[in-house]
């Protein structure tokens, strides 16, 4: 029983809470940091994450009922305890796999049969306007077209991480001092500090945007960090690894939310871009030389007439409507 209480059984467990989405990010750091010490570790982690798609699997393929299911997992036990003798012939290492992977099954088990409502994804679509979330803590979510969210439900109120899978969100967190609000980006991750801020999360790079207090940008396997304070940005790049802290100069980075745009001396077909994007709609310009006319105005209006309307007055120009699309040109 002396051995139980050696490392090897602290990190088997935290393996599981990872697995089952119940981890601390204390502990999260403290297992990514033991996966990136040697490929052996990684290499354990990587068997441990195929015995529960072995168990997601057993369910998709077939109903089980409870007896064929202890059948088909006592089955698959032996099955991974005959691949792992054949690659590691140390038998310490093989009893610990087999007590690690046997508690793995079981909680597994209980995951897929007994509690596969605990997890929450909330998607927004593409073109759709901006879908708004309240978490189980009370903190606010703001989803753009396209952007969407995994949160555990249940552990959530000591668990307080929300993984944004892809798109734009905005989050206004209900700041707690002894359960911290993380959000899980992938390579990086972004501890509240009391604070509300805009991320985008495109494929893996990210870009993080402080409106108040401050949040801490944590690059987990490189021990790195950056803290951001209200008016910077923080940006990390997937390509290079890179984490760098800016001032923020994107003015326009809540338009999404609030449609309050200022544009200074920026071209039209960039002011057209941006009106796109927020509007969803289709704004089209009719001649090269109206393209590159610039713009300073600031505008703040719920619908693109009203902003047009400014344009057009502004610049001197004219907009038409053409089955339901928005066009500008030269008068």
């Amino acid at each position: 029983m002396k051995a139980f209480e050696t490392n090897e059984q602290f990190i088997y467990s935290l393996i599981i809470d990872d697995l089952d989405d119940t981890i601390s990010p204390a502990h999260k750091v403290l297992l990514e940091n033991w996966r990136a010490a040697s490929e052996q570790n990684e290499k354990t982690y990587q068997e441990f994450v195929q015995v529960e798609q072995n168990i997601s699997q057993l369910y998709n393929d077939q109903p089980y009922t409870a007896q064929s299911s202890w059948a088909a997992l006592d089955q698959k036990i032996d099955q991974i305890e005959d691949k792992w003798l054949q690659k590691e012939k140390d038998s310490h290492t093989k009893i610990w796999y087999s007590i690690a992977a046997s508690v793995l099954l079981v909680l597994s088990l209980g995951y897929y049969f007994i509690n596969r409502t605990s997890y929450t994804v909330v998607s927004n679509e593409q073109n759709a306007a901006i879908k708004n979330i309240t978490l189980p803590d009370g903190t606010q979510v703001q989803l753009n077209g396209g952007a969407s969210v995994k949160y555990a439900t249940r552990s959530f109120s000591t668990n307080r991480k929300l993984q944004l899978l892809n798109g734009e969100v905005f989050v206004k967190v209900v700041h707690q001092d002894k359960y911290p609000f993380l959000v899980d980006l992938g390579d990086i991750h972004a501890l509240d500090l009391g604070t509300s801020f805009n991320i985008i999360k495109h494929n893996r790079d990210i870009t993080l945007t402080v409106a108040e207090g401050e949040v801490a940008l944590q690059q987990h396997l490189a021990s790195r960090s950056i803290r951001l304070t209200a008016g910077n940005t923080g940006r990390y790049f997937s390509a290079t690894g890179k984490l760098v802290a800016e001032k923020n100069t994107d003015l326009n980075y809540k338009s999404w939310i609030d449609k309050d745009f200022v544009f200074t001396e920026t071209p039209l077909s960039e002011v057209v871009k941006q009106l796109n994007s927020v509007y969803k709609t289709s704004i089209t310009i009719n001649g090269g030389q109206l393209e590159t006319r610039k713009l300073t105005a600031h505008l703040h209006y719920q619908t693109p007439d009203s902003a047009l309307k400014v344009i057009t007055a502004t610049l001197q120009c004219k907009v038409t409507q053409k089955e339901g699309n928005y066009i500008l040109a030269e008068k």
